[in-house]
Order: C-alpha cells, then sequence, then structure tokens
C-alpha cells in the first residue's frame, strides 16, 4: 500500500531549476519502511523582491526634508487638498510651493485667492520673506475673475463652474504648471451646491485634465474630522496634506502630516513644521527631544 510517508516525500521532492534564491534544507532523515530518494537536497525556491522605481514627474514642495518622504514630491497633474484650521499657515505653504518652483525651476504658478485680495495676499507673503517678483507666478482674486467675465447668466447659480471656465480660459492665454485655489470653501458660500459630489468630482476631474498640479486649500474648524465642507472632497482628491495645531504646555505648535497621496508611499508620521527665514522645515520627535 502507498503509505503516509511515501506520499509525504513524494510531494515534497520538488527541484526548482531557477534563478531565484533558495533554502538550502540538507535531506538527513526519512520516514521508516520507505526507501530513501536518491537526491542529495531539498530547495525551496524564494521569490525575489520586486521593486518598481517609481518613474512618476512630481512636484516639489520645498519643505525641507518632506520630498525625500513622498518620493520626490507631489505627482505632477494631480489635486492636493492642503486643509487645516486657521492660523496654520495653508495658504503661506500653498503659495511657498509656487514661489519656490517659479524660482527654482522656472515653473508657471496660478494663485486664485477667492477670499484675499491680490494686494493684501502679496503684502502677507512679503511678511514671511516671499518677496521676489517673478514672472512665472500670477495672482488672480475674485474681483478680477467678475470684471473679466462679466454678468454671464450661466454661471449664475455655480461659482465652481464659473471658476472652472475662468482657469480654462488663463491656459488658452498661457501654460500653468501649478495651481492654487485658496479656498474652494468660498465658491461654496458664493451658491448652493445641490449635489455637491457630483460638483466636486467633475471639478476636480477638470482639473486634471488641464495637466495641472493643482493644490486646493479647504477650511477646517476645529475639532472637525472632516477634511472638507461635505465630507467627499478628501475621496475625490489625490492627496490631502494636513496641517494641524497641537498644544505643547503653553505653546501651540504647527504639525504636517500627509493622510493620503495618490501613486506615493509615503510617511504617516506627522511632523512639527516651522518656517524658518524662506521656508519651511520638518523635524522628527527625536530631533526635538534632543
Amino acid at each position: 500500500m502507498f503509505g503516509m510517508w511515501s506520499y509525504i516525500n513524494l510531494l515534497i521532492i520538488i527541484h526548482f531549476e531557477c534563478s531565484t534564491p533558495s533554502i538550502e534544507i540538507p535531506r538527513t532523515h526519512h520516514a521508516p519502511g520507505c526507501h530513501p530518494v536518491p537526491y542529495h537536497k531539498l530547495f525551496i525556491a524564494v521569490p525575489h523582491k520586486v521593486h518598481v522605481e517609481n518613474k512618476m514627474e512630481r512636484i516639489k514642495t520645498y519643505i525641507e526634508r518632506m520630498d525625500e518622504r513622498l518620493e520626490g514630491g507631489i505627482p505632477k497633474g494631480t489635486v492636493s487638498l492642503i486643509c487645516g484650521t486657521p492660523g496654520c499657515m495653508k495658504s503661506s505653504l500653498a503659495y511657498s510651493i509656487l514661489y519656490k518652483n517659479a524660482l527654482e525651476n522656472n515653473l508657471k504658478g496660478l494663485y486664485m485667492t477667492l477670499e484675499q485680495e491680490k494686494e493684501s495676499l502679496k503684502e502677507q507673503m512679503g511678511t514671511i520673506g516671499l518677496v521676489k517678483e517673478t514672472d512665472h507666478l500670477t495672482i488672480v482674486d475674485y474681483k478680477l475673475i467678475n470684471s473679466e467675465l462679466g454678468l454671464d447668466k450661466r454661471f449664475d447659480f455655480n461659482p465652481i463652474k464659473k471658476v472652472g471656465y475662468y482657469i480654462d480660459e488663463l491656459i488658452k492665454r498661457s501654460d500653468y504648471d501649478l495651481l492654487v485655489i485658496d479656498p474652494i470653501n468660498a465658491l461654496y458660500s458664493l451658491a448652493a451646491i445641490k449635489n455637491p459630489r457630483s460638483d466636486i468630482y467633475q471639478f476636480f476631474s477638470a482639473l486634471r485634465k488641464t495637466g495641472i498640479t493643482s493644490l486646493v486649500i479647504s477650511e477646517m474648524h476645529q475639532g472637525e474630522n472632516k477634511f472638507g465642507k461635505y465630507g467627499v472632497e478628501d475621496f475625490l482628491s489625490d492627496a490631502i496634506i494636513h496641517l494641524d495645531f497641537r498644544r505643547e504646555k503653553d505653546i501651540l505648535e504647527r504639525y504636517i502630516g500627509v493622510i493620503k497621496m495618490r501613486f506615493t508611499n509615503h510617511n504617516l508620521q506627522y511632523f512639527p513644521l516651522f518656517y524658518n527665514k524662506d521656508r519651511f522645515v520638518i523635524y522628527t520627535k527625536e530631533e526635538l527631544e534632543l
């Protein structure tokens, strides 16, 4: 009768003739009553660890020490939320990304400020040292958008479509690489949105089709867990960059964390965020404790 031990021997006698690394297990024993099989060694194949290099083009954040944790930066052509509560430097970070890429990489950036006038924004950025003039960075405010589009009845009840149309018109005049919309909440306040998921989906899809890397600022309130007003923006965006406050004794400290970023193997840690001279920088908790 074909015994159990013989059956087991038959199953395990497999020799892999392949180029994969192997673990060598010498055969020293065989089951009683079974004839030893004429082979010298048993090899169990261990597959190679496959490493796929990410060749996607990326936009640097120029946050010191952050880009190396994002495989080089934000994936080109994606839509990212930059979200947080008041005072955590959402606008400053977004503007800094455009400003640094304009000066360092000659990338053309368009900053759309929907709640702050253009000159006020420039003055604000001047206080943190972002003062160099460059033809590669354009700022437009909502007053300018209204004056250029006029009283177009098509957009009376849908400001999201209005801004989308304006972006399309600007792209026809100049090739932009980067776009900031600050904040998307301003569009919500101008008119009631009947179907937020559909409207925001179409808006984000239209942004992606332009090929521009878009940074959309989303305002949060203290204690909220939603990264967007309607709770769908975080699902529809490609990335969520969250700026947060934490209280350490009597001091408020800023932190930054990347909640998600498609096409990227990124770190999930929240890092203390500082602004030194003319740039943002992150530190690890261990470094701060030294």
